[in-house]
């Protein structure tokens, strides 16, 4: 049984589910952090372009909302990861035995369907924890932030919300953002929440210059 695992056909998908369980087994070890791999799934560009087309540009082909539909970036990405290489390596197993395939390239073809359908079991499975990793992230942003400082990824201004990333304590928060006054805030810039009471939809920042 364990021979099938390794056929060049499934070889991909069991080294990514070898690598899981090495993860996981490290964490409950403690030797690292749970998220010491987790990152903001942002979809960023270091192409110079006009203000207006900058939070656009992070959502070519509105490929962050695909992301967030399969609930990436709404639960910690290792999380993620885990529910989908699980099925993805089982799937692909099954459906090798099942057709006799064993070589690599034939292999690779048909995982990508498989890989498409762990998507949607991904989302299911990680549904549940949507909310309880969003009701940690409200803990973290309900701390005190008055004063905090950050930097703009995307960019804001009096009318229009963007994004900065905070350090608040220990975790690095990308929040929305406007800036008190009329000024465009740039990609790079600096700036300093002044107004802690969370809006609707952002935090109330001026730009912020380092003496």
């Amino acid at each position: 049984m364990i021979d099938i695992f390794f056929l060049p056909a499934n070889l991909i998908q069991t080294v990514l589910f070898l690598v899981i369980i090495l993860y996981w087994l490290v964490v409950l070890l403690g030797a690292i952090d749970f998220d010491v791999f987790d990152f903001d799934i942002d979809v960023d560009t270091d192409i110079d372009v006009d203000a207006d087309a900058d939070m656009e540009s992070s959502n070519i082909f509105g490929l962050n909302k695909i992301l967030s539909f399969f609930n990436l970036g709404k639960v910690p990405f290792m999380v993620f990861l885990t529910f989908l290489v699980i099925p993805w390596w089982f799937g692909t197993i099954i459906t090798n035995h099942f057709f006799g395939i064993t070589s690599f390239i034939p292999g690779i073809v048909i995982s990508i369907p498989v890989l498409i359908g762990s998507l949607f079991i991904s989302k299911i499975l990680t549904t549940p924890f949507v909310k309880i990793f969003a009701a940690l992230d409200k803990d973290n942003e309900e701390r005190d932030i008055l004063g905090s400082i950050g930097k703009v990824r995307f960019t804001a201004s009096e009318s229009k919300t963007g994004q900065a990333d905070f350090l608040i304590g220990d975790a690095t928060l990308l929040l929305p953002i406007r800036n008190k006054e009329a000024e465009t805030l740039k990609k790079g810039d600096l700036v300093m929440i002044i107004n802690d009471k969370y809006k609707p939809d952002y935090y109330t920042v001026e730009k912020h210059i380092e003496i």
